[in-house]
Order: C-alpha cells, then structure tokens, then sequence
C-alpha cells in the first residue's frame, strides 16, 4: 500500500470541495466556543486531529488495524496487519509555520523528526512497538501562516462562530517517507533531535530531495551520529 496515494484518494472521498481547515474554536455543551490562539503545541493537535479521520478511513479501507501512540511516543498513528506483525507502518503528523525576514522574504522552513538517542538506537525505547518492527515511515507535515490576531483565547457564543477566524492561513502539506526529508544536522531547539532538510520551497519536500539515497542509510547516519562540540 502507497500511504500517500491512498490518504490523497481518502480526502477526494471525505471533502469534495476541499479540506476543511478553518478550525475557529471548541465548542461546549452549553454552546459556547473557546477560541483557539495560535500557539504551535496547540496547532499541531489540530493538525493531528484533521488527519486522524482521514487514516481511520485509510485503516478501515484495507483491513488495517489503527492505534495511536501515547503522549511523547512515536509514531502518532501506526497502521498493520495482525497477519503480518513486522510490516507496520508508522505515521507522523509535523507542522511549522512560515518566518520571514525584516524585508518580507520567507526564511528556510524545516522539521524536527524525532531524538537519534532513542528508537534508533534502542528499538523500545520511545516507540508504541519495537523499531524494526516498522516497514514504513510516513511524515505528514504541515506549513502554515500564523494569524497574529488570534494571540489569546477567548469565549465566544456559538452564533457568532461564522464571523471568528481560524489561528492559521495558507496551509500547505507534503507526505513522504521520512529518510526522504531527513537532513544531516540536529534539529533548532532540542539538539537530539533529527533535523530535516531545510527550504524556502514546500515542494522540495514534496519531493523528497534530501541527502539519504535509501532507509539504511538515513539509519546508519543517524545511529551513529556523533554531535559535534563547541570549538570543532
């Protein structure tokens, strides 16, 4: 199974007209809707949530089981046969949003793709099942711009939902396999972790330019990795 064609075909069937991505808010039984901000941790669940309806119909599709992972366990979902225990496939949902420069240029966008200190080189460590037990790993990842409105959450009744605005525009999203975006330097932040390649162009990814040739070698790169220090 191509994951990225049958989650493509999935989304022909579930939004004719289009995805829906213009997420306003949390609605509560007493119909009132908490605006959502545009903070990253909270974007990337709704990201997550946006994709998980359209892999729950890929799982039904082809007789695949569906689990998700615990909260800091990768991957996000995992799709397998119960017949075929060591061809799971591991889903990942990444977002970033766009930055620009003081002149209005867009700066190189890239993703963080999880610790080189755990699953790749202890294959229990971090993962919902052992490491080698993944055939396939997908990265769905999302570009956004932020909506600089949207900084606070507020309450709001269910009447007015036509009229709030989502926290994000010009969303873009890619899906390859994750050697395919890998890059050979740590990711910005926490310096565990794998960065992906990085550019100004959403299509790069889309295509899957990066430096590794094939799965074995973004693996071996990876396990071995030894960061550099300070002064070298």
């Amino acid at each position: 199974m191509d994951f990225r064609e049958e989650f493509e075909r999935v989304v022909k069937i579930l939004y004719q007209d289009g995805l829906e991505w213009e997420l306003v808010g949390i609605l509560t039984k007493k119909s009132k809707v908490y605006t959502l901000s545009y903070d990253s941790k909270i974007l990337s669940g709704i990201f997550e949530i946006l994709c998980e309806p359209i892999i729950r119909r890929i799982a039904d599709d082809n007789d695949l089981e569906l689990e998700k992972a615990k909260q800091n366990q990768y991957p996000e979902f995992t799709l397998y046969n119960r017949n075929r225990a060591e061809s799971k496939i591991a889903i990942d949902i990444k977002s970033t949003y766009r930055q620009f420069t003081k002149t209005g240029v867009l700066k190189p966008f890239g993703f963080t793709l999880g610790s080189y200190r755990s699953y790749l080189r202890v294959p229990t460590n971090g993962i919902l099942y052992p490491y080698y037990q993944y055939s396939k790993h997908w990265v769905i990842g999302f570009l956004y711009t932020r909506n600089t409105d949207n900084k606070f959450t507020e309450i709001k009744q269910v009447i007015e939902a036509s009229q709030l605005q989502p926290p994000f525009s010009k969303i873009d999203y890619f899906i390859q396999e994750k050697y395919r975006i890998a890059g050979k330097i740590p990711g910005s932040g926490n310096t565990t972790n794998i960065g992906s390649i990085r550019s100004r162009d959403i299509e790069i990814f889309r295509r899957g330019e990066g430096p590794f040739q094939t799965t074995e070698e973004f693996e071996n790169y990876w396990k071995n990795y030894v960061p550099k220090r300070k002064g070298e």
